[in-house]
Order: C-alpha cells, then sequence, then structure tokens
C-alpha cells in the first residue's frame, strides 16, 4: 500500500515502510499512544482472520497425525474421511470442537505475538524519544516476545492436543496426559514458535547484508523455509508425546527397554508425521507468517499516512515539512 499525498508546498510524497514511527513519535509524542489501541485491534482482526483462512486443512492433518500415530488410521484414510465429511457438512466442520480448537490455537498465538510486538515496538519509540535514538528494549523485547508467545501457544496447543488425543487416540477412555508427553510437547512448541516468531527476525537481515537479496524476499524466505526445516525437530517430539499416551510400557518394562521400543515406533511412524506435519506448518505457520506480517505492516501503513495526511492539512504545523524530508531523506530539510 503506497499513497501519494500532496503538501502545502505541492511537494509529492510517497509514505512507505521507509519512514520511521520512532522520528514521528519524537515530533508528536502523542501519536504513539493514540495509535497504539488501534494497532493492537488490527493485530487482533489479522491474527484471527489469517487463521481463520487456513484452519479447516490444519484441522484435518492434525486429526491425521495423531489417528495415525495411535494405529487407528493411516494418513491417508484420515485425510480422506476428513475433506469428505468437511465438504459435506461444512457448517458442522466448522462448529466443531476439533476445528474451534485448531482455530482458537492459531488464532491465539498470531495475537498474541502480533500484541507483543508492537508493544515493545512502541516502548523502544518512546525510549528513542527521551534518549535521543538510543533505545535497550529492543533486545530484550524479543525474548518477552519468544516468552510470552510460547506460552501462549502451549497454554492453548496443550489444550487442543489433550482433547486430540482423547477424542482421536487408541484410548479415548483415559484421561490422565503423562507428564513425559507434555514436556515433549512443551519443547516442540518451543522450536516451532522460535522458528516462527523469532529467527525470521533475526536471520532475513543476515541474508540481504550476506548474499544481496532483497528485503522483502529474505524475510518471506526466513518465514516459510525456517518454521519449516524446524518441523525434523519437532515432528519426533511431537510423536514420542502421543506414543508415550498411547502406549503404557507398564514398570515392568526397564528404561532401555522403553527408550529401544519407543525409538523402534519412532523410526517406523516418523516419516509420515514429518511430512504431514511439515504440510501443516508451511500453511500455518509459513504463509500465514508471509500474510500476517504484510497485512501489518500494511495498517500500520494506513495509520501513518493518515497521521502525516492530517498534519499535512494543517498548514501551521512545522512538523510536516519536516516528515516530507524524512521521506524524501534529505537531512538538511530537518
Amino acid at each position: 500500500m503506497t499513497s501519494t499525498i500532496q503538501s502545502q508546498s505541492n511537494n509529492s510524497i510517497k509514505v512507505g515502510a521507509s519512514p520511521k514511527l520512532s522520528t514521528l513519535a519524537k515530533e508528536r509524542p502523542d501519536f504513539a499512544t493514540n495509535s497504539l489501541k488501534e494497532k493492537l485491534f488490527g493485530d487482533v482482526v489479522i491474527g484471527a482472520s489469517v487463521t481463520l483462512a487456513i484452519a479447516p486443512i490444519l484441522t484435518i492433518i492434525d486429526k491425521a497425525v495423531v489417528q495415525s500415530a495411535s494405529g487407528t488410521h493411516t494418513l491417508a484414510r484420515s485425510t480422506l474421511e476428513s475433506m469428505q465429511g468437511m465438504l459435506t457438512n461444512p457448517i458442522k466442520t466448522v462448529k466443531s470442537p476439533a476445528f474451534l480448537l485448531v482455530w482458537g490455537v492459531y488464532a491465539g498465538t498470531y495475537s498474541t505475538a502480533n500484541c507483543l510486538k508492537t508493544l515493545v515496538e512502541h516502548q523502544s519509540y518512546k525510549e528513542e524519544a527521551r534518549n535521543s535514538g538510543k533505545s535497550s528494549t529492543a533486545e530484550l523485547g524479543k525474548v518477552g516476545i519468544f516468552l510470552g508467545t510460547t506460552c501462549a501457544n502451549s497454554g492453548l496447543a496443550m489444550l487442543k492436543d489433550r482433547t486430540y488425543a482423547q477424542l482421536y487416540g487408541s484410548n479415548p477412555t483415559k484421561s490422565i496426559i503423562p507428564r513425559w508427553t507434555y514436556a515433549m510437547w512443551i519443547a516442540r512448541d518451543l522450536s516451532v514458535i522460535g522458528s516462527s516468531f523469532i529467527l525470521p527476525d533475526i536471520v532475513y537481515p543476515k541474508l540481504v547484508d550476506a548474499y544481496g537479496f532483497d528485503e522483502k524476499t529474505a524475510k518471506s524466505f526466513c518465514q516459510i523455509a525456517l518454521p519449516v526445516g524446524a518441523q525434523f525437530v519437532a515432528s519426533p517430539l511431537h510423536y514420542i508425546g502421543l506414543d508415550l499416551y498411547n502406549r503404557n510400557l507398564g514398570s515392568s518394562v526397564s528404561w532401555r527397554e522403553s527408550m529401544i521400543d519407543r525409538s523402534k515406533s519412532l523410526y517406523r511412524g516418523i516419516l509420515p508425521v514429518t511430512i504431514a506435519r511439515i504440510a501443516r506448518i508451511a500453511p500455518g505457520y509459513g504463509f500465514a507468517g508471509v500474510f500476517n506480517t504484510q497485512l501489518r505492516d500494511d495498517w500500520r501503513e494506513y495509520l501513518l499516512e493518515r497521521e502525516v495526511k492530517m498534519m499535512m492539512d494543517d498548514s501551521t504545523n512545522s512538523t510536516a515539512s519536516r516528515l516530507v524530508a524524512l521521506v524524501h531523506n534529505d537531512p538538511k530539510r530537518l
């Protein structure tokens, strides 16, 4: 989204991603506060909307993975049955706990990550305004975003995974989830969230600097490739967690024998589960992540354009000329 705004001096400027909101915050301290609520509103709406679009396919894949790990269905059979049910009765599917749980996990995760990023950004802007461009919030903010998003994702995912295991596992009457299952799933979530929301922002600038990638291309590549690559770690953790729930080997089996048995089970079943989780993560955290980032950027650009236009409509506002200089990258006019 790019719009052209005519200033009082007939300067035509394009407001895009280049103007820093931190500079606008210095010129207008009220801007950061006034736009925060609107940004957070956009963060939640965008997170919920993007994930609603990909929730049907994720529901099919999640169910197939659980049924495949429990041995009740093959991936193909489970997928076919779910697709038939979705096509014949889509309303029932959308209202089902299986669908709502999956959508809830992803909508909650994206909305939390979006809002935390916005809060960290605004705190950084205010610090830069007070300290002449210096801020210590950014690095600590990344840790906070990672921990906050992981907590939200893990809490929602545990609820979903427990319900799926009980609905589609080999022992539907079993109500207690082993602690080791939770441990495996938490480790899985750490790898997924880190590769989806933290690593892309760290890795893509290195691709730009080292290989001359276009910034947008590098960001999109990392947003898809890193979550997919993380599945080679997350898939075994997810599978072992399900195996611990589905098969209680009993106290008579030694730790060594248990490890050997579960390793054999992992060897036999991990390939289709990994393929399914890659097929799941590509839309869930890859393509959805790209659209989420793009829509957030567009929403922020709209808010910035609106604020600049209001300032330029005020002929007595000296900030307008400085913003023109900022957009034109002309330090002499600042």
